[in-house]
């Protein structure tokens, strides 16, 4: 009889998993290189996730999880403004260097998974909602109904994520927040700090 998984050591294992994947990326991922960076070997790998997709699998899972917990602080920080403040801090919070190397895995482990919609189709859908569920809790506290709150929630993930991966593409930080800003504009978004 084969021994149980140690969650501890897999929750360990996924940690190494996605740093590992943020400094080298996705396209060569090899069991065995990896395995060796994190100082264990491929079988343990195997025997944690099952295959290398499912490992894949859980990484993309990791790293969405890495981005909500990013955005829930950005929340954190910005809990008492006005909309168009509070969406515009979450731009420059998540344009900012320091989140490049988690967005830019975000985005690569996206592509990757599409690939496999039917395998991954979990992960994407974490992916979508935790991206939207934030803005539409935020925006639903300064006065928008449920439904509009989803709505508009799904939109600026939209463009944001467009945008975000434009400022990975070029670097035109300043272009790109221009953009964003002109986007702020030509919604409704009220002017005032919702209610305490």
């Amino acid at each position: 009889m084969s021994r149980p998984i140690d969650p501890q050591l897999r929750e360990e294992l996924l940690r190494g998993i996605v740093d590992y994947i943020l400094e080298s990326g996705l396209a060569d991922l090899s069991l065995r290189p990896l395995a060796a960076a994190l100082h264990v070997s491929p079988r343990t790998l195997l025997y944690h996730f099952g295959s290398k997709e499912a490992l894949v699998a859980a990484a993309l899972e990791e790293a969405n999880q890495r981005h909500i917990r990013l955005l829930e602080a950005w929340y954190e920080r910005s809990a008492e403004h006005d909309a168009r403040t509070l969406l515009l801090r979450a731009w420059q919070w998540l344009a900012a260097p320091r989140h490049d190397r988690l967005l830019r895995l975000v985005f690569e482990l996206s592509g990757y998974a599409l690939r496999d919609r039917k395998r991954y189709a979990s992960s994407l859908r974490t992916a979508s909602s935790g991206w939207i569920a934030p803005f539409a809790r935020a925006l639903e506290a300064r006065g928008f109904s449920g439904e509009r709150a989803a709505a508009l929630a799904t939109l600026l993930v939209g463009v944001m994520r467009g945008l975000l991966f434009d400022v990975l593409a070029t670097g035109e930080r300043a272009r790109t927040e221009r953009a964003f800003r002109s986007f702020l504009s030509a919604i409704e978004l009220p002017q005032e700090a919702p209610p305490r």
